[in-house]
């Protein structure tokens, strides 16, 4: 090892002569294991820090995606080592402040790749020259890179990083200039992690709640329990072995209950909560948990998990479970949501869209030969989103229509006056009127459609809206994750009444990418979303019981989602958690969401409520028959 260190600071000395900051950051990293390895933590977190300053100053002026995400994945054991570095100096707080300081850059490098707006309402030309003077300092970076693999002359070197300082001279100025025009662009372009007192005293706010974050590493992992007033830390599994555990639990829970299931799935989320739960067992009598997950246990829903080895009851029986981002993310949504005033009407929903294979039955006047003639052009439309899907093979010209989401859309359309909602369906549930829409009116926003999860290319994840028009004419209907990050819906409530919504490429360090994330972005103070292929009927009645309880007994969202999942857990058809399970909850979990005003007055005292207890109802007679589709 201390040759190999000699090896390196010699490396190094030239690297930085040639502003090589690729080199220059591994480099850093290599020393700092060395000297982790030789239990040297001081030396190691030095060399760890400037391995991770160098990365900071790289990732700023990425924007591609597929780099953004590559470069990601292949640095992210430097944060993990930086972290590792200080629980063994025994310093818990820095470390959980690192772990949160991570997740919060990972949203603004996504946004960055998409080319979303960093920041409603900075104005086009400003946003331009952002974009422009970013994606060129990437070409110039990357030049150098290429340059320095060559036999360069050395005044060309020279000539270039002379044209890479004047562009970062440039694009701090822009950057200066948008921040002090627009100060929400650096709660985004730079985000900054709460502290802890912050998140103790903004974010927990009781003292029934217990916050529970991830992180996973190679050698070990980690686990923070912070309440009001303590922080606690353990050790836990290596990175390995906790997700192996975690995508064996989301494959079983996945597939429809079989003779033998019931077994299987106990033994499997008994031994997941062993690594997970079970060292942090002491905080597990608070009621509320906020979990911040990491890598594939972003697939695990730990309302399934046993409370003990000792208890077979799941959480969800006597713990409220929300999941976020980030305590800081968590934090900064419930703040914003806090400041705005409620919207002025209740729902506006999309849904029950039309496709090629339901479009005979959805128009009174239908075209069939003008159908056919466009089918090739709708099919193409899809195919490049659709491709590698999650790995099915979908036909787009044989997507079918959700057999409940017309029952659906009706029982929603019955549930508020007019005036109070916004109900697009059949040739209404169309792309172009999602995103004309002044969806700032509603409190929620529903969808029943298909969702489509890219695992490969998560960035082409999204839902689909109508394919055809009324006259059978092929429509742009995907709703990509850029459509939806550059939506302006501040809703309390998003509800992806669709298949596995809730999942997205889990990039290393990033989080999983995802349609949640992206209403977030758009202004959603929170979000339910599904994990794997939901069951027509079960999800129709859980809907039913979760609208019920929100707006009818006025339960929180998270409450509420509780509530409903317990009593179709009770349910002797429905008791397996394939059924009930699949629904978590993202995002602000205290808010109550109530209905406007004039509902409240008028349209509750003609009918007593009723309406409120019966969404979906309809759709339960229904539910007999499984309408079984490629995805959903």
């Amino acid at each position: 090892l201390s040759q190999a260190k000699d090896y390196y600071n010699t490396a190094l000395e030239s690297f930085a002569r040639l502003s090589d900051s690729v080199n220059q950051s591994a480099l850093y990293f290599a020393l700092g294991r060395i000297e982790l390895r030789e239990n040297n933590p001081i030396t190691a977190e030095k060399l760890l820090r400037q391995s991770i300053d160098v990365t900071e100053q790289m990732r700023s002026v990425s924007s591609s995606f597929d780099l953004t995400a590559a470069f990601s994945a292949t640095v992210q054991e430097r944060y993990e080592a930086y972290v590792d570095c200080l629980m063994r100096q025994e310093r818990a707080n820095e470390a959980f402040g690192q772990s949160e300081a991570a997740r919060a850059r990972s949203l603004a490098e996504l946004l960055r790749a998409t080319q979303t707006n960093l920041a409603p309402g900075v104005e086009p030309e400003l946003a331009e020259r952002e974009k422009n003077l970013r994606q060129a300092l990437r070409v110039k970076n990357d030049a150098k890179v290429a340059l320095l693999g060559t036999k360069y002359e050395k005044d060309a070197l020279t000539a270039l990083e002379a044209e890479i300082a004047a562009l970062e001279k440039d694009y701090q100025q822009v950057n200066d200039e948008i921040k002090a025009r627009y100060p929400a662009y650096a709660n985004v372009a730079q985000p900054v992690a709460w502290t802890l007192g912050q998140i103790q005293e903004s974010v927990i706010k009781d003292d029934d709640t217990v916050l529970l974050e991830y992180s996973l590493g190679a050698d070990r992992s980690y686990l923070w329990a912070v309440t009001r007033t303590t922080l606690d830390s353990y050790v836990l599994s290596p990175r390995a072995q906790i997700e192996a555990a975690a995508q064996n639990l989301h494959e079983l829970l996945s597939a429809p209950p079989g003779p033998d299931s019931e077994a299987k799935l106990k033994a499997a989320a008994q031994a997941l909560g062993q690594m997970i739960l079970s060292p942090a067992a002491a905080h597990l009598g608070k009621r509320k948990l906020i979990i911040v997950a990491d890598g594939k246990l972003h697939y695990a829903p730990f309302q399934v998990l046993p409370a003990s080895a000792a208890n077979d009851e799941p959480l969800i029986a006597a713990h409220e479970i929300v999941n976020a981002p980030s305590a800081s993310i968590l934090g900064l949504v419930a703040q914003e949501t806090a400041q705005r005033r409620p919207a002025g009407k209740l729902l506006a929903a999309f849904g029950d869209p039309v496709f090629a294979s339901n479009y005979a039955q959805k128009s009174p006047n239908p075209a069939p030969e003008q159908l056919a003639a466009n089918q090739s052009l709708a099919a193409e439309q899809l195919n490049h989103a659709l491709r590698d899907v999650d790995g099915d093979e979908v036909d787009p010209q044989k997507l079918r229509g959700l057999f409940y989401a017309q029952r659906e859309m009706a029982n929603l359309r019955a549930l508020a006056p007019a005036g109070e909602a916004l109900i697009a369906n059949e040739f209404e549930a169309t792309r172009a009127n999602l995103q004309s829409a002044d969806l700032s009116q509603y409190r929620i926003l529903h969808f029943a459609t298909h969702g489509l999860l890219n695992s490969k290319q998560p960035e082409l994840s999204g839902l689909v809206m109508s394919l055809v028009d009324r006259a059978g004419k092929p429509l742009d209907g995907f709703v990509k994750l850029s459509d939806i990050y550059n939506l302006r819906a501040p809703a309390d409530l998003v509800v992806l009444s669709a298949c596995r919504t809730g999942l997205g490429k889990e990039v290393r360090g990033e989080g999983l990418i995802g349609l949640t994330r992206g209403f977030m972005y758009a202004g959603a103070a929170s979000v339910a979303a599904s994990l794997w292929k939901v069951d027509d009927e079960a999800t129709a009645e859980l809907m039913k019981q979760f609208y019920g309880n929100m707006l009818q007994k006025g339960m929180t969202p998270a409450t509420a989602l509780r509530a409903a999942q317990n009593y179709i857990r009770q349910q002797p058809q429905w008791s397996a958690p394939y059924y009930w399970a699949a629904f978590t909850l993202q995002g602000e979990y205290r808010q109550v969401i109530k209905p406007a005003n004039r509902w409240g007055r008028s349209r509750q005292a003609a009918v007593g409520g009723g309406l409120l207890l019966i969404i979906l109802a309809g759709a339960a007679l229904w539910r007999r028959r499984r309408f079984k589709h490629a995805i959903g």
